[in-house]
Order: C-alpha cells, then sequence, then structure tokens
C-alpha cells in the first residue's frame, strides 16, 4: 500500500507542476509570447512522459493490491479505517489537481485557437488585398 500511496502522491505533485506550466503557457499566450508558449510545451511533453510512467506504476500498484482495473470510489469502498481516510483525502486533491489543470488547459487551447484565427483571417485579407491590387492594375505598368 505504501508503494500505492508514493506513487498518488507523485502524480499529485506532478498535476501540480503542470498547473504551473499551464499557467505560464496562459499567461504567454494572452500576451503572444510565443518562444514562451513554446517552453511550456516542451515541459508539458516532458510531464506527458513522466505521467504515462507513473500511470503504468499506478495501474501495476493496485494490481499488486487486488484493485486492477478499480476506480478511486471503488478503491475506497473496499478499504476501511486510516487507509480509506488517507486515501480518500489524497483522492480528492488528486481530482482536484487534475480538473484545475484540465481548466487551465482547455482555457489555453482556447485563446491560442482564437489567436491562430486572428492569424489566418489576417493572412487571407492580406492575400485577398495582394489579388484585389493584381486585379486592379490589370497586369499593366
Amino acid at each position: 500500500m505504501n508503494e500505492f500511496i508514493t506513487v498518488i502522491e507523485d502524480l499529485t505533485e506532478l498535476f501540480q507542476e503542470l498547473i504551473q506550466i499551464e499557467q505560464t503557457k496562459l499567461e504567454a499566450v494572452k500576451k503572444n509570447r510565443i518562444t514562451y508558449v513554446e517552453d511550456c510545451m516542451n515541459k508539458e511533453q516532458a510531464a506527458i512522459l513522466k505521467l504515462r510512467g507513473l500511470e503504468r506504476k499506478r495501474e501495476l500498484c493496485q494490481e499488486k493490491l487486488g484493485f486492477e482495473g478499480d476506480t478511486f470510489q471503488v478503491i475506497l469502498s473496499k478499504i476501511s479505517g486510516e487507509e480509506h481516510i488517507m486515501l480518500k483525502g489524497m483522492f480528492n486533491t488528486l481530482s482536484d489537481h487534475v480538473r484545475l489543470f484540465q481548466e487551465i488547459n482547455d482555457s489555453a487551447r482556447t485563446m491560442i485557437e482564437i489567436n491562430l484565427h486572428k492569424i489566418n483571417t489576417a493572412i487571407n485579407n492580406s492575400q485577398d488585398g495582394t489579388k484585389k491590387d493584381k486585379k486592379q492594375w490589370g497586369g499593366q505598368l
């Protein structure tokens, strides 16, 4: 059970890091700081690799404990006493961190999509202006 608890703590810590990265990315997107956004995305990729490793560890721990494939709620229903109280708090904290990460990530994604739409519109408008100029001049100088 100790190894499982450690994995849950590691997951919570990782999501705290991801929240910080996402908040930095969101601020960078708001200020159109592309290099900061790219830096955040690189950090996210590294964190995602770490997340995959931790998820695999969690699955193996759950399997060893006889909780293979169980959700956190099902695990809580199968244990009692101090472990139940401790794990319930840990699961709630982890769930809160995951939820906050998803909210910030969605906000950053929406802002990036809006900025990309603005860029595409500006490009299309500039290309339309070029086409109009060609028609206006009619190839004559």
